[in-house]
């Protein structure tokens, strides 16, 4: 039985790593489904300072890299924003590394940012919205359990409790 990956979020935000986001954020087949800022690439070019650089990427939520286990250079990213609603955030995943694709690190980059969300921040619900032609990451966010609750032309809205996310974790340690 082949053995899933394993990754972990990374929190530190530094050059190296912000001009690996950058590319990542400048190529088209990587920001296919994604709706960042056009104008995030340039603020982050322009930003060289360690601190600034944290503040600009959690700003209005959470930023982390996601690293493999084996390596701590990072293969995407992740972010939980917060919503207005109270302890509820808004969950993106992306694997920049398009090597990596279809290999499972987005479904465990999905369920680090849950753990995160609501081991963490104790957050009560995290939010998901899916570009509906974008399959392999409605197919992760369905297998990590997360509910389809409404649909609109362009987008699948996910959504998980606390309590739904729990009983999922009970469950699979039965």
């Amino acid at each position: 039985m082949e053995r899933a990956p394993s990754v972990f979020l990374h929190p530190d935000i530094n050059q190296p790593r912000t001009d690996r986001l950058i590319s990542w954020l400048e190529n088209p087949a990587v920001t296919r489904y994604l709706n960042e800022d056009r104008g995030i690439t340039s603020r982050l070019r322009e930003t060289t300072d360690p601190v600034f650089l944290t503040c600009q990427l959690n700003r209005q939520g959470r930023f982390f890299f996601v690293c493999r286990e084996e390596d701590p250079e990072p293969i995407g990213f992740g972010r939980l924003a917060e919503l207005k609603k109270n302890d509820a955030y808004e969950l993106v995943v992306a694997i920049g590394r398009q090597t990596l694709w279809g290999n499972g690190y987005g479904t465990q980059a999905i369920i680090r940012c849950l753990e995160t969300a609501f081991f963490q921040r104790r957050a009560n619900t995290v939010a998901a919205n899916v570009h509906a032609d974008n399959l392999r990451s409605l197919r992760a966010f369905e297998k990590v359990g997360m509910r389809r609750v409404s649909q609109s032309r362009d987008y699948v809205h996910f959504l998980l409790t606390r309590e739904e996310f729990l009983n999922q974790r009970l469950q699979s340690l039965a």
